[in-house]
Order: C-alpha cells, then structure tokens, then sequence
C-alpha cells in the first residue's frame, strides 16, 4: 500500500515557526521578568544607555552664556554681598566697622590691639612693642633663656661700668692712703711676702728702687743711659763696646786699663794722646803723645833726685842728688848731699 504524499507550504511552515519562536521567547520574558538579578542587569545598561545619550547630547550645547554669566556671576555677587552683610558664625564674631585683619602671603596684620587669653607661637614671634598686664610664666625654657640673656648683658654692663668706678676708687685711694698688704700670692706662688719680692720674678720695668745690698745681673747691664756699662767681664764709662777690662772715655779722651799679653798689664790710651799723673789735681808724671816721660819729683829708694843751678841750700838725705841744670865752664854736672846742708860738687873727669 502506497504511502500517501504530505506536501507543505513554505509560508505556512514560517508562520508556524514565527508562532512556535514568539511563544518561546514571551514564556523567556515573562520567566525573566520574575528574576531580579536579570531586571538588575536590564536597569543597569538602560542607565548606562541613558546617561551615555544625554551626556552626547549636552557636550554638543554651549551652556557658558545662559548659565555661567546669566545665573552663576549674579549668584555669586549676590552671595559676596550677603556674606560681607549677613556673615556670622558660631566662632566670630564681627563687630567692626572698619578693616581690623588684613592677611596676604606673607603676613596676617591686625591693625589695633590684640586682645587673647592665651597665645602660642609655633615658630618664630616679632613684636614691636610688648606690654605685659599680669603675671608671666617663668616656668619654662623661653623666659629662662629671655632671663640669662638680660642678665649676660645687664652683668657685662655692670662688670664694665664696676670695673671703672672701681679702679677710679682704687686710684684715687691708693693716691691719698697708700695701698699696704703683707703678701701677694699669684698662681699660688708668693710674689711679695712683707717686705721681700719673690725670688721667682725674673722680668722686671723697675725703673727705680733703694739701696741694694747685693745685685747679681747676667747679661749685659746698661745704667744711667749707656754711662756705665757691663758687658763680657768688662766695663765702660761712657761707652757700651768696653775693649778692656776698664774703658773710660771722656769727651775725646779714650783711656783703658787691662791686659796686652800673658802676665802684662797696659793703662793707656787708645789713641795718639798724653797721659799725666798727678796728685792735687797737678801732673806730677806725664807721658806725651810721642811717649816721651815727664817726672817732676822723683825718689829713687832712700834718695832724691832733682835739679838746680846752684848748690842746693836746703837739708837733704845722704845720697840725694841735685843735677846742675845750668852748667857752666867749671865741669860740676851735680851735687850730692854728705847730710844735713853739705853738699858735695861732683865734676867731670875732664
């Protein structure tokens, strides 16, 4: 037996398929509109959509005329004048009538009084004037570095000004009273115990003192501007390059005394100049420049010898001998005393 032959619209197989597609998808939306996270989902992205739309839609108007000179520059004037009139708050107070604060970058002025109950700086205050009605803390590291600073430099001042009136005092003390101590002690050594300088001052301005009982001077020593002169075991008057033992110079006169060779002693001068010997302030004894000697008197052991131009007539010694010094003819060259007024005439040979 022959199968009978089904044969099927196109169109209506698609309407079929349409109806059996729409039922499925309304029974998917009517199951998901019953779950929350999906509704959730749906919201979501029609927000996102939304707000994406509009802020296209906003970018592409230009809102600076209508809303920002229109509204925003009006409010805020109206804002300035209504804070400068009406501005109050829980912490100020403003009772001023004219600018009392002034702040900028770099300083905050208030143009009268500062009136606070407490007052804290951080850093670093500069105040012109400060006038302090109350107590101060004197408790802490401030008011006791402010302390020892006025008192560093109130005492530097005192010390000074002391230190004038004092040594004024002092002066003029010591200029009516005298000054008087029994010892003076520095660094814990004596320097003067009652009426004895201590022996450890070895550099002294003395410029005068007393009678000296004993000097001991090492070194060249200078007295009474280069009179006297003690240099290398010699001394000079009136000159400080003493050649001998003793150099006397007076004006131009230039005389030593002091050794020549071994065992040789030498009183002289320096220079082509004559020596005189005398008693009484007269020369008995002269040596010229050239070194010829001159002896008024003269005593040889027991006896005199002198000269004469007549036999002598006074008392001599035995042996003394009187030297004819105007010899005539008669040959006698001298006399010799034989004692009391005898004299002898003493010829020549010839």
């Amino acid at each position: 037996m022959t199968s009978p032959t089904i044969i099927l619209d196109p169109n209506t197989v698609k309407s079929m398929i349409d109806q059996a597609v729409n039922q499925q998808i309304l029974t998917a939306i009517q199951e998901l509109g019953t779950d929350p996270a999906w509704l959730a989902k749906i919201e979501q992205q029609v927000n996102q959509a939304v707000v994406k739309r509009v802020t296209s839609q906003i970018a592409e108007l230009d809102l600076n005329d209508p809303i920002i000179r229109r509204h925003i520059d009006d409010n805020m004037t109206l804002f300035r004048q209504t804070l400068l009139n009406d501005f109050s708050s829980t912490g100020i107070q403003d009772q001023a009538t004219e600018c009392q604060l002034t702040i900028t970058d770099e300083d905050t002025v208030v143009e009268n009084q500062l009136v606070t109950k407490n007052l804290r700086v951080v850093n670093v205050a500069v105040i012109q004037d400060l006038v302090v009605r109350g107590t101060v803390n004197i408790d802490n590291v401030s008011w006791q570095q402010l302390a020892d600073g006025i008192s560093e430099k109130t005492l530097e001042k005192l010390t000074e000004v002391w230190k004038d009136q004092l040594t004024q005092q002092v002066a003029e003390r010591i200029g009516t009273d005298g000054i008087s101590f029994e010892s003076i002690a520095v660094c814990g050594n004596l320097l003067v115990d009652g009426a004895t300088l201590s022996s450890t001052i070895t550099d002294t301005n003395i410029q005068q003192t007393g009678t000296l009982r004993t000097l001991d001077v090492e070194g060249k020593s200078t007295f009474n501007n280069q009179t006297l002169t003690v240099d290398n075991k010699r001394i000079g008057v009136n000159t400080n390059s003493p050649e001998m033992a003793l150099h006397i110079v007076d004006e131009e006169v230039d005389l030593t005394i002091g050794k020549t060779a071994t065992n040789s002693a030498y009183i002289g001068t320096n220079l082509a100049q004559s020596v005189a010997i005398g008693v009484n302030r007269v020369a008995q004894i002269e040596i010229s420049a050239e070194g010829l000697t001159k002896i008024k008197q003269l005593q040889v052991g027991a006896n005199r010898i002198s000269h004469a131009t007549m036999v002598p007539g006074w008392a001599g010694t035995k042996g003394d001998i009187v030297f004819n010094s105007d010899p005539k003819d008669d040959a006698v060259f001298a006399w010799v005393c034989l004692g009391a007024h005898r004299w002898k005439s003493l010829r020549s040979a010839g």
